[in-house]
């Protein structure tokens, strides 16, 4: 389960917006003062609820499944990565493109799947779904 603490920005009849303070593994260290690679990153975080339960400017705990995770980096990472290498394979070895042009073709291929991603962005927010809770 992945929760973070956050604060109530914005509530619109069922739409909440939360605020939270996304951290690095090593922004907890104590050599983070000296160190260029900590990280902290503020997030907007839209979650849908009909309880009414919440008011804003209200300290929650914003929770979703590792699943949600894993599915992020697949359609992040691992499926452009493969649309990549696919390209180029297809591009040098099929249509005997030189390098450039293989190159090329393989980062040109991420525009419509980028742009079909921007398409689906709706229906892909029903399957990235967050909870909310009080905090203790």
């Amino acid at each position: 389960m992945i929760e973070h603490e956050g604060i109530i920005e914005k509530i619109r009849g069922n739409h909440i917006t939360v605020r939270i303070l996304q951290q690095s593994a090593c922004t907890a260290c104590h050599a983070k003062g000296t160190c260029t690679a900590s990280d902290m990153k503020e997030k907007l975080i839209d979650i849908f609820d009909n309880s009414g339960l919440y008011r804003e400017h209200e300290r929650v705990v914003v929770s979703g499944e590792n699943a949600i995770g894993y599915k992020a980096l697949l359609w992040a990472f691992v499926f452009p990565l493969v649309l990549l290498i696919g390209a180029l394979v297809l591009s040098t070895s099929v249509w005997y493109f030189n390098e450039t042009e293989a190159a090329l073709s393989a980062i040109l291929i991420l525009v419509p799947y980028y742009f079909l991603l921007y398409l689906l962005r709706h229906k892909m927010a029903n399957t990235f779904r967050f909870n909310i809770k009080k905090t203790n």
